[in-house]
């Protein structure tokens, strides 16, 4: 079912893409402070949609990288508590004989 979703989603995507070019095929010029660069506007609608996805996803890259590397180091931490806890369990309960005859005496 999820691939039907996806499989749409592309599709609806393409048809965009394409009344997109069809329609936004005059030529226009794109001042870049150093120079002016002539394209059309589907072109230039395009490549500025790119660049704000690619904005975007570095920005959001940063934290998801840290968050990663926190949860990464927390899990070792987890495994280090966990084996700290196996080996107290397994540890042999002494037997203290001094401190029930000190109890029994009071």
């Amino acid at each position: 079912m999820r691939a039907w979703g996806t499989l749409v989603v592309g599709a609806l995507l393409a048809a965009l893409v394409v009344t997109l070019v069809l329609r936004n095929g005059q030529e226009v010029s794109v001042d870049l402070l150093v120079m002016t660069w002539p394209t059309k506007l589907w072109g230039a609608l395009v490549a500025s949609a790119i660049i704000g996805a690619g904005a975007t996803a570095s920005f959001l890259l940063w934290p998801m990288a840290r968050l990663n590397l926190r949860a990464r180091r927390h899990q070792k931490r987890i495994a280090e508590l966990e084996q700290e806890v196996h080996g107290l369990r397994t540890l042999p309960i002494a037997n203290d004989t001094v401190n029930s005859s000190s109890a029994k005496k009071v």
